[in-house]
């Protein structure tokens, strides 16, 4: 039992270590932060052992990777092209100045299947959460949390040197670079829909604030001292940590994305299967926070100290948070706004 159980928490923490999609740390009064988006996917396509399909695929070993920046032809339109969907899609205030990509892509065989994955980090520079507020003189802020949950079903194209063009958003760019006439099958086939399924799609993490773990670190030494990322930012000293990714009965069932399909390729029948990592994400903002909801729209209310008399936890949080963390309390004053917009 003893052996189940550590071997059961060291791979719940491998498996959700691989499938954060998001990390963010906001300073109210810096305005500008630096969000790590993690797209993740796994395919995978069985064939019989033995068939032509098998011999041709069974050995294939191949990976396209690369890292891109603003000088990368086609960042600058990938980039006014997320904001233009933020915007529409969240009517969120935020601007994506600048940012990198960093691409795995990966094809690995085996006699009766071929694995693809996808990792793909987008690290944008944003600017413009920090809502305009009416009362000049308060310390208070307005943080405009909607944008977290943003997707895009543009293909995302950029030129790299030594690889071509490349869809960092179809996961069947990579299949077309790499085995050009497997892809093609594929995109005429039923499981077409399932190469052409957009890996920038974030929308989970727009998972409600109420769903996601609160703890409040009065002092932000314990957050800074254990290495989860936070930075004394803007002058706050204290630090709000949001997480999610644990299924309890509070925050229900946190489950992967998965669907299958079948084709015909090479003259045999093939099955396809495609899974995407559940949600997963931490949020840290520089002050106290409290998040408040008007109709679809979310925002952080943040003041630099919390209430008097403010303990620091709710229960139940995911064991990784609690090793960083442990010994926090919490509790979350409720508070009515209205969010300002562009």
């Amino acid at each position: 039992m003893v052996i189940f159980l550590i071997t059961f928490t060291v791979s719940s923490l491998v498996s959700n270590s691989h499938a954060v999609q998001m990390t963010t740390v906001l300073s109210p009064r810096q305005n500008e932060a630096e969000p790590i988006f993690t797209a993740n996917r796994f395919i995978t396509i069985q064939f019989d052992q033995g068939s032509e399909l098998a011999k041709k695929l069974s050995t294939i070993n191949e990976n396209v990777r690369f890292k891109a920046n603003v000088s990368t032809p086609g960042m600058a339109e990938l980039i006014s092209g997320i904001n233009r969907d933020i915007f529409t899609e969240k009517q969120s205030p935020i601007n994506i100045k600048n940012a990198t990509v960093d691409y795995t892509g990966t094809l690995r065989g085996s006699s009766d299947m071929m694995i693809v994955s996808y990792k793909i980090v987008f690290t944008p520079i944003i600017t413009g959460f920090t809502l305009p507020s009416n009362n000049s003189g308060s310390t208070n802020s307005l943080v405009d949390l909607d944008w977290r949950g943003f997707h895009t079903s543009r293909p995302l194209t950029l030129q790299v040197p030594d690889t071509g063009n490349v869809s960092i958003n179809y996961p069947l760019s990579l299949l077309q670079i790499k085995l050009p006439e497997i892809a093609q099958q594929l995109n005429s086939s039923e499981a077409a829909e399932i190469f052409r399924t957009p890996l920038f799609n974030f929308e989970d993490i727009s998972t409600p604030m109420e769903r996601w773990h609160f703890l409040f670190d009065p002092t932000g030494s314990q957050a800074s001292s254990a290495g989860s990322g936070y930075q004394e930012l803007g002058g706050a000293k204290v630090v709000s940590i949001f997480s999610l990714g644990e299924s309890s009965f509070r925050e229900g069932v946190m489950e992967a994305k998965e669907s299958d399909a079948t084709a015909l390729v090479d003259g045999a029948n093939v099955r396809i299967h495609s899974s995407t990592p559940p949600p997963s994400g931490q949020i840290q903002i520089g002050g106290f926070a409290t998040v408040t909801k008007n109709g679809n729209s979310e925002i952080a209310f943040v003041s630099e100290n919390a209430p008097e008399g403010t303990s620091t936890a709710t229960g139940g949080f995911p064991i990784q948070v609690l090793g960083i963390l442990g010994g926090m309390m919490a509790a979350i004053s409720v508070l009515v706004l209205w969010k300002a917009r562009k």
